[in-house]
């Protein structure tokens, strides 16, 4: 009975919004599909066209992952019950990550870009919120399924806040806080490809660029370029994070 009314709802959706399935292969026949080969290769390897940029773009990765993933490591403390200080810390600070997951990291981009002008700071500001935002989701339920029993003797031993959470819970939960590190950097370098369309720098500054003039064989090389930058970045991390958990 479910099943049969999520279809119905499905299809209900669909045609509402207009879907229709011949569009997946009427699509293949558009004209500007050939303006996408053959790729300038010569153009996209250039260093000042294409790889400066895109080591801009690993540089805001960088930047925003150690910001991002530093403030997340004492907010997510806060957010597990099983280390926050008091109640009020609890529902103050999840209530203040709540807002922030809320708020796309496309929507900071524009924000910050519109405050403090185009290029790779508003960039690294926008994805430094995405890391947190992120950041602060995995690590806190790892946390929260962390091993109370040393948390519990140390207390009961009379330690203070700070020394019982960093001696008790921080050890155990350590690795999977780097783990979780090198995912988010990860994400940051597929996010800050999205984040230059709207003029926050990286890489994505010049596929939009390309795109306005219709420049499509430049964009597809440059795509090619990202996706292999961005396999081998996640086939060295996969491998670094099967190592510490």
């Amino acid at each position: 009975m479910a099943a049969a009314l999520v279809v119905a709802y499905t299809v209900m959706a669909g045609r509402t919004v207009g879907f229709d399935l011949s569009t997946f292969w009427q699509v293949w026949s558009n004209p500007l599909w050939e303006k996408f080969w053959p790729v300038p290769w010569d153009w996209v390897l250039d260093r000042h066209n294409v790889l400066d940029p895109l080591v801009e773009t690993f540089q805001i990765a960088i930047v925003a992952t150690l910001i991002g993933c530093g403030l997340a490591l004492p907010v997510a403390f806060a957010m597990s019950p099983l280390t926050a200080p008091n109640r009020v810390v609890l529902v103050v600070s999840r209530s203040i990550m709540n807002v922030v997951r809320a708020v796309p990291d496309l929507f900071w981009a524009k924000l910050l870009v519109t405050a403090v002008g185009i290029g790779a700071f508003a960039g690294s500001w926008a994805l430094s919120v995405f890391s947190l935002a992120v950041m602060v989701k995995l690590f806190s339920e790892t946390i929260d399924g962390a091993d109370p029993r040393p948390l519990e003797a140390a207390r009961a031993a009379g330690g203070k806040h700070v020394p019982v959470v960093r001696t008790g819970v921080l050890p155990t939960v350590l690795p999977e806080y780097v783990a979780y590190g090198l995912y988010v950097f990860e994400l940051n370098i597929r996010a800050s490809v999205v984040l230059g369309l709207v003029g926050a720098g990286g890489i994505g500054r010049v596929v939009e660029a390309q795109r306005q003039y219709f420049r499509f064989d430049r964009v597809l090389g440059v795509l090619v370029l990202v996706f292999v930058v961005v396999f081998v970045i996640e086939q060295v991390s996969v491998a670094v994070r099967k190592r510490l958990v």
